[in-house]
């Protein structure tokens, strides 16, 4: 479920594109995927030498893990939690 200033799109099978309307954030970019396996996506990335924020349970949604770089970018991966 989505909320006002969110829009998600399926682009593939297992594929959707979350973007979030975030005016403060203007020129900075943000992505979200969405994964099956949190935890192997990111060691996969930590494989190489990319650190996330810790994992974040988001109550009654799944969990999410962030990368961000030197200039405010961030991309996230979410696992969904299955209802």
């Amino acid at each position: 479920m989505v909320n006002d200033g969110e829009v998600m799109w399926r682009i593939a099978e297992a594929a959707w594109l979350y973007v979030l309307d975030d005016r403060a954030r203007a020129g900075n970019s943000l992505v979200t995927m969405a994964v099956s396996d949190l935890e192997e996506a990111v060691n996969e990335i930590r494989d190489r030498a990319i650190i996330s924020a810790p994992i974040e349970v988001i109550v009654g949604a799944g969990r999410k893990a962030s990368f961000a770089d030197p200039e405010g970018n961030v991309i996230s991966f979410i696992e969904v939690d299955a209802h």
